[in-house]
């Protein structure tokens, strides 16, 4: 089964990579292994001018990879930003728990990271994905909260509500009256469009579940 995901957001600096400098080896002291994934929206760029990697890149290669005894990278051609559950799915297999950089426009589950030496305000938009606030500021009614230097009490949280809790589909599916099995991709695919659009619909922003039934053949009590 795929590990869980939480997200950490924030403004632009305000210290969401150093506190994941900090909280990964806490994580790590504990004995569990953490992946990360960084959402960069712009052009992707990770291997150095001049490199040999970087030659074959830019001399055409699809597909460029540069394998050692102690690692492995790959860089590879897309021709769509990956949804995170497909990289989680397809690389992350032998992790306990993966920590994003970013996505806070998903469905996943958020930590906040707030400076007021960096932004005069947190995040606007909070809605019922986000699960605890880091800051240095009062804390947020009904929302979990820890200080910047808390890094215990952080990894404690992830442990207690995310490594240690088995994963409880948020979409599940019947077919002809039978549950179907659902990979963590095609779930929060499925969930994340059906979702999305209902939310634009009126008096349906804030659905706690929504039950659809699609009918694909003729209605037998009308022959």
């Amino acid at each position: 089964m795929p590990p869980q995901i939480v997200a950490l957001v924030g403004r632009p600096d305000s210290g969401k990579t150093t506190m994941l400098e900090k909280l990964i080896p806490a994580l790590n002291r504990r004995g569990y292994r953490i992946g990360t994934v960084k959402h960069h929206v712009h052009r992707f760029e990770m291997d150095r001018e001049g490199k040999d990697t970087w030659r074959h890149k830019q001399a055409g290669a699809h597909v460029v990879a540069l394998s050692s005894p102690t690692g492995l990278g790959v860089i590879r051609d897309v021709d769509h930003d990956q949804a995170i559950e497909e990289l989680i799915e397809r690389y992350y297999y032998d992790v306990d728990l993966v920590i994003a950089e970013g996505y806070k426009s998903t469905g996943l589950p958020k930590i906040e990271l707030f400076r007021r030496a960096a932004h005069a305000t947190p995040l606007e938009n909070r809605d019922r994905t986000w699960v605890a606030m880091i800051s240095d500021s009062k804390p947020i009614k009904d929302l979990t909260h820890f200080g910047l230097t808390d890094i215990e009490e952080i990894a404690d949280f992830l442990i207690t509500n995310f490594i240690d809790q088995p994963h409880r589909p948020a979409t599940t599916m019947l077919v002809d009256g039978k549950p179907v099995a659902l990979n963590s991709f095609v779930e929060s695919f499925i969930g994340r469009a059906v979702g999305g659009m209902t939310a634009s619909l009126k008096g349906c922003r804030n659905a706690r579940e929504i039950t659809i039934t699609i009918r694909t053949g003729p209605d037998d009590a009308k022959r």
